[in-house]
């Protein structure tokens, strides 16, 4: 694994907040059978990646390549001064791959800074241990999300099934558009049999910081549920907190607002039915997605949801396909083509609460579908992972408009621009 470029190296003792971030060492430090290592290559494998930004919270997480602790050092200035842990049951981290850390208690549209602090920390016994000299990344901010901003802007890829190109492209892409937030939007591994897939593939393909000041927005596809790895994809993937215990499990839906646009996410599982032998007894995803439609009628009764003048929502599999041959996604043939089961519990949803456009993927081909008198919501479906079927999706909203935007990322053409009124 190559060390990303851009980080830097503190004295463990010169930085009064590096002796802060590291507090949860300082007794340990003190043993004479533990001692400070001196390690020529860089800890991290990844930038920091910016998720699950609320109005109040937001999460940070980042690869390593190998055994380590960590924190986030973060403030409302860049000298920082606050230290955010992924602490449980008493102990803080020790990981082999990722560290993250959820910093909370944070205001609405406020400017925060941040970065990593990361320390190699090698067991031999229980108290013979050898801990590093932390490395920090770089210092970066992100805004949190609120209503009363003017405008923003999006961008959307999906099913990039491990393909490099189409991925540095695409990121490439997002990176001179310089939007609000990416929503990486399923499949974006083929499956997830060892975490070297998402480190080289999410976490580092570019080496660049793509999601370290922007926030990335993970809905999950079929194939991100697929190897023996998959279970474990939440410890780069951060998930949301819900606030109702009710939907603990709901981590990959969110519902926020940001300026004119309100987001929801719906993860609509595997493209099987959950007793196909394909599972082995391994799939439990039909009471998942009828508790996803009892948290989407509550959160789309959210004051701030309600009040948006755009309402729109992302989930991998379509809802709608206007073939009326589709596959169902309940039957032993092939593979889903729409998610009949979640489109029937959703769906009325949407119209009921005036959800005015679906984003999708999963058929590897870019569609459109209009709004019509039977179904009040428009969908479209973005491209697949081959390089000449790949495509953006692009918005831009402010009060007086919704802009959304599918570009072909080969040339840079434009498949189809389209334009959405604020709701009555």
């Amino acid at each position: 694994m190559n060390s990303c470029q851009g980080f830097s190296r503190r004295s463990f003792f010169a930085s009064a907040a590096a002796i802060s971030g590291a507090a949860m060492l300082s007794s340990a430090t003190k043993a004479e059978d533990e001692k400070v290592s001196e390690k020529p290559d860089s800890f991290m494998a990844s930038h920091p990646m910016l998720q699950n930004v609320g109005e109040t919270s937001a999460s940070i997480s980042w690869a390593i390549n190998r055994p380590c602790t960590g924190w986030v050092e973060w403030g409302v200035t860049p000298e920082l001064g606050k230290v955010a842990r992924n602490s449980q049951f008493g102990l803080n981290p020790y990981e082999t791959d990722f560290l993250s850390a959820r910093i909370t208690g944070l205001a609405p549209r406020t400017t925060y800074y941040y970065r990593t602090a990361t320390c190699s920390f090698d067991y031999k016994t229980a108290y013979d241990k050898t801990i590093s000299e932390p490395e920090y990344s770089d210092i970066y901010s992100f805004k949190t999300v609120g209503a009363s901003d003017e405008e923003t802007s999006f961008f959307v890829m999906n099913d990039t099934h491990n393909t490099m190109q189409t991925i540095q492209a695409l990121i490439k892409r997002a990176e001179d558009l310089n939007p609000d937030m990416i929503f990486w939007n399923g499949d974006l591994c083929s499956f997830y049999m060892e975490p070297e897939h998402i480190k080289t593939n999410i976490c580092n393909p570019t080496g660049t910081p793509y999601v370290a000041q922007r926030p990335l927005v993970y809905v999950p596809g079929n194939h991100d549920r697929r190897g023996q790895w998959a279970r474990n994809v939440p410890k780069c993937l951060t998930t949301w907190q819900q606030e109702d215990v009710q939907f603990e499990s709901l981590g990959f839906n969110s519902a926020f607002r940001r300026g004119p646009l309100a987001c929801i996410t719906l993860d609509t599982g595997e493209d099987k039915p959950d007793w196909h032998p394909a599972w082995s007894g391994m799939a439990n995803y039909e009471p998942y997605r009828e508790l996803q439609a009892a948290w989407l009628e509550k959160v789309l009764q959210r004051p701030e949801i309600q009040s948006a003048p755009y309402l729109i929502a992302f989930c991998h599999i379509p809802l709608y396909f206007d073939n009326p041959k589709a596959n169902p996604g309940n039957i032993l043939d092939k593979w889903a083509t729409i998610q009949w089961p979640a489109a029937r519990m959703w769906g009325p949803l949407f119209e009921k609460y005036g959800v005015q456009l679906l984003i999708a993927a999963h058929l590897h081909r870019f569609s459109y579908h209009p709004a019509t008198a039977e179904r009040s919501w428009a969908e479209i479906i973005g491209g697949g992972p081959e390089f000449k079927n790949a495509y953006s999706i692009q918005g831009v909203a402010n009060s007086k408009e919704f802009k959304l935007t599918c570009e072909k990322i080969e040339d840079l053409s434009i498949a189809g621009s389209w334009t959405f009124k604020p709701r009555v």
